[in-house]
């Protein structure tokens, strides 16, 4: 009996030894458990970012700080919205729209225009902007054909005029004539034909019979103070008598193949001629 209670004993001892192990292991792995737990809240995987997200966008273009519309359907028409927006940058802009020239003096640079206004003809809408502005025009004499302007010049008070070659320039491959009415270059007349030209006030007056075109124009521009440029000549004989008209309005009486440029002062309200040209009929291949 003895001995059976000794194996008995022993192999109580054999398995609680494995229990007794248990439950001290169980404590190390919660322990474990939570450790792993809260690393993996406070350090999560790194994750690559995905497609299409800000980082892979490209930067966008930055959009100017003013709204502005330009609408050329025969006249042109101007809107603008801006407010203390240097004038230089719409300037820009607008040459951008127009596809001409924009000029801004020095003075005017950085001046700041606050504005808002919709469907302006050119002239009024220029006049927002600069105190002083000048617009460059090519005038055809062609029915119905808008004058084009050239360029624009936004300038302070009293500032000077921009020269007059800014961006009218004459053609050195054509004929140019210059010069007074009394000099030994000047076009013939046949005495039994007659040309009269006077120019006052702004209003031209022309009186001609059987006159060849070049001799008309050349009077016009002389009587101006302009200089003349033939590219094609006219050999249609005139007559005409027109009194006291605008200039453009005179050129357009005279026939479709006369080109005008000038300069109007929207300050002065005033209108410079600055060339005349006689472009002539298309020469046919």
């Amino acid at each position: 009996m003895k001995l059976s209670k000794t194996i008995l004993d022993r192999d109580k001892s054999r398995l609680s030894t494995p229990r007794m192990l248990l439950r001290l292991a169980l404590p190390i792995i919660a322990c474990l458990s939570a450790a792993h737990a809260v690393i993996g809240q406070t350090e999560p995987p790194a994750t690559a970012p995905a497609a299409g997200t800000r980082e892979e966008q490209p930067a966008k273009q930055k959009k100017p700080p003013f709204t502005l519309r330009v609408t050329n359907d025969q006249i042109i028409g101007i809107s603008l919205k801006a407010q203390d927006v240097k004038l230089k940058e719409i300037a820009s802009e607008l040459a951008k729209r127009l596809k001409i020239p924009v000029m801004v003096s020095t003075i005017m640079e950085k001046h700041l225009v606050t504005t808002n206004f919709s469907d302006l003809v050119l002239e009024p809408a220029m006049q927002m902007l600069a105190p002083q502005v000048y617009v460059d025009y090519e005038i055809d004499s062609t029915p119905g054909v808008q004058a084009r302007p050239l360029a624009i010049y936004l300038q302070g008070y009293n500032e000077p005029a921009p020269a007059e070659t800014a961006v009218v320039r004459g053609n050195s491959d054509v004929m140019v004539i210059e010069g007074n009415t009394e000099d030994s270059d000047t076009p013939t007349v046949d005495p039994e034909q007659e040309l009269k030209v006077t120019y006052e006030k702004g209003e031209l007056s022309v009186k001609a019979k059987k006159q060849p075109m070049v001799v008309v124009l050349y009077g016009i521009a002389n009587e101006l103070g302009i200089p003349l440029e033939v590219k094609n000549e006219v050999l249609d004989p005139v007559s005409v008598n027109i009194t006291k008209s605008s200039v453009e309005s005179a050129l357009q009486q005279l026939g479709p193949n006369i080109r005008l440029y000038l300069r109007a002062d929207l300050q002065l309200q005033e209108r410079k001629p600055l060339r005349l040209v006689l472009v002539g009929p298309e020469k046919k291949s």
